[in-house]
């Protein structure tokens, strides 16, 4: 009887190392589709990161753009404001605050009216 028994076993033993053997395989083409997966994963975020990469250089060169343009208008501005400046001698007296422009009823105080203006202030047309 120990030789059935032998047999016996040595058929639980085959048995138990095949089923072990499967699931060894079955583990292993688990962790291929796995690492296949992330490959896949990988390569998608590698076109993403790179897409990302190529709208940032993108808008980095549209900003760079506009902050030449507002630089460049601030410049004219500067020099409109300068240039305006120079050929009033108001502010080229050194006083802090500019003198007043205009008289009480909005005309300019350079404007010297020829005489024909009205009581309110205003000219008045000669036919």
């Amino acid at each position: 009887m120990t030789e059935g028994s032998n047999h016996l076993e040595h058929m639980d033993f085959d048995q138990e190392l095949e089923s072990t053997a499967v699931a060894g395989a079955v583990a292993v083409q688990k962790l291929i589709a796995d690492r296949n997966n992330l490959r896949e994963q990988l390569t998608a975020s590698l076109a993403a990161q790179s897409e990302l990469k190529r709208r940032l250089a993108l808008l980095h060169q549209q900003y760079v753009e506009v902050a030449k343009k507002v630089v460049a208008g601030m410049q004219h501005f500067d020099s409109a404001m300068r240039a305006a400046m120079a050929g009033r001698p108001d502010f080229i007296d050194g006083s802090a605050e500019p003198k007043p422009q205009f008289d009480g009823n909005g005309l300019p105080l350079k404007f010297q009216p020829n005489g024909n203006v009205s009581p309110n202030g205003s000219a008045r047309l000669e036919p």
